[in-house]
């Protein structure tokens, strides 16, 4: 018997990466219609000048990507004795070395499956 299926877990869980003006990516969840903005205006400025002209506007329309699962672990959120499944998708830019951050879905198991409980998006921090 299969209990988590990753094929299944990658058609389910589609992402919209999107440019936007003024140092914003828009990453949106298809599975639960949720939107998430990361701000890369602290990125280098020799990466933010190839795609964006000196008034913060885009000079061409860019996409990225949210990778196929990368990561799975389990972990007993609300100490009941019960794991959930934390799932780690990246969010990529331009390319996949262009990391943005992560899209980090908790799966809880309900009726003979396993169901999005909670998504976050991660990023990185810098130095201050």
């Amino acid at each position: 018997m299969l209990i988590f299926d990753f094929e299944l877990y990658n058609q389910e869980y589609k992402y919209e990466v999107t440019y936007k003006d003024y140092y914003k990516v828009e990453v949106i969840s298809e599975k639960n219609n949720e939107k998430y903005i990361i701000d890369i205006s602290n990125r280098g400025e020799d990466y933010l000048n190839e795609i964006y002209d000196k008034n913060g506007k885009l000079k061409n329309p860019i996409t990225g990507f949210v990778n196929p699962l990368s990561g799975m672990y389990p972990v007993d959120f609300d100490s009941n004795g019960v794991c959930e499944l934390l799932a780690y998708q990246k969010i990529a830019g331009r390319y996949n070395a262009d990391s943005l951050g992560y899209v980090l879905n908790t799966l809880k198991w309900q009726s003979n499956r396993f169901v999005l409980d909670n998504q976050n998006v991660t990023i990185f921090g810098t130095e201050v």
